[in-house]
């Protein structure tokens, strides 16, 4: 292999761009390295929204992805993100994860490598500091050489390039989508969240002061953030600004706007809303809570630990701190004896709203961490 075409593939990634030609820049540059019949990219770092961010060549041809809607790129491939993120190694032939027969069952080689006639696959999961940015992969035909060994340390050498270029376009995309929605609505506190009108759907939120864990904070709400972005545009139509403003788990809904036609949204039909806790307009402490962090609270109160709060709820560690900086940033505090004098030695303004918990509500299972 030359080593101009070294430097060429490593360049193509790292070049700026959308999306959608991050992805293409991507296959061209391992199929410079690799020469293959069929080459695609998933991109992303949240599972139930990798797979459908994606782009797949078919002898030179752009093929869409199909069957993407809800399945989450673990289940389209086959994998836990924890076992690949924990290695070093970003590189496989597809016989070292999995027997073809087995391979073939998966979701994504059921709906398109048999199709296209695919018997080989090379794997590259792009991962960095435990964080899995998405899937790259190279396709060859039975009549087609094996890929050897040299192939895979092309490959994996190039990995850094593409994942350092991954980084860059995550970041570019945010501030671009952020820009967006200052634009819309002049002010970026509180959370964002940008709904998709004709899809029904969230396709971007934001958090500044705690950022966003999208199967924690966006996938429970998702219904309710689209029903409150367009009661909030209807009341806005009749003239209402928002007398009664609908609530949600993260609050109540403070400002709406739409955002049409915009690129970084994909040209859709847009309505970008800002959520404020309940607390930040004069509610009592409690009142803008969900009922898990309600009984998070509580536990904190009583004085459990966070590792016995989350052997009581089932849940993993870091599951129960994604929670507890969520209450921690609604309820303005920044520690437990904070959360505790809040609650429990309120304001004479706030009368005290707590209770020890049940014990049934300990069964039900609490979040909460130091």
């Amino acid at each position: 292999m030359a080593t101009d075409d070294v430097m060429t593939a490593q360049l193509l990634v790292v070049q700026p761009g959308t999306r959608a030609s991050f992805r293409r820049r991507v296959m061209d540059a391992m199929l410079r390295l690799v020469p293959a019949p069929g080459a695609f990219v998933c991109f992303g770092t949240q599972d139930t929204r990798a797979y459908g961010d994606s782009s797949r060549l078919v002898d030179g041809a752009s093929q869409a992805l199909r069957g993407t809607d809800g399945l989450p790129l673990t289940k389209a491939f086959g994998f836990e993100t924890k076992s690949v993120v924990e290695t070093t190694r970003r590189t496989y032939h597809g016989g070292e994860l999995y027997p073809d027969d087995d391979r073939l069952k998966l979701p994504y080689f059921a709906e398109h490598s048999q199709k296209d006639g695919f018997t080989q696959v090379m794997l590259v999961f792009l991962h960095e500091g435990g964080v899995l940015f998405g899937i790259a992969g190279l396709e060859r035909r039975a009549s087609d050489p094996p890929f050897s060994e040299a192939d895979t340390q092309k490959i994996e050498a190039l990995s850094p390039f593409v994942v350092a270029a991954a980084r860059a376009q995550i970041a570019y995309d945010e501030l671009s989508k952020e820009a967006a929605a200052l634009r819309a609505l002049g002010k970026t506190t509180g959370t964002l969240f940008v709904v998709d009108r004709d899809k029904k759907t969230v396709i971007w939120a934001a958090n500044r002061e705690r950022g966003i864990e999208w199967e924690a904070d966006v996938v429970p709400v998702a219904e309710q953030v689209v029903d409150a972005a367009e009661q909030s545009i209807a009341a806005r139509a009749r003239g209402d600004a928002l007398p009664t403003p609908p609530r949600l788990p993260e609050g109540a809904v403070v400002a709406v706007s739409k955002i049409e036609g915009d690129p970084v949204f994909g040209g859709a039909r847009c309505a970008v809303i800002r959520v404020e806790p309940q607390e930040k307009q004069g509610a009592p402490a409690m009142e803008g809570l969900s009922r898990r962090e309600r009984e998070i609270a509580r536990l904190l109160v009583a004085g459990y630990s966070g590792v016995n709060v989350a052997a009581i709820s089932g849940l993993s560690e870091n599951t129960v701190r994604t929670y507890v900086r969520r209450l921690y940033a609604k309820l303005a505090v920044s520690n437990r004896a904070d959360l505790v004098r809040k609650l429990v030695s309120p304001e004479p303004t706030a009368p005290p709203s707590i209770n020890p918990p049940p014990d049934s509500s300990l069964v039900d299972g609490d979040d909460t961490l130091d």
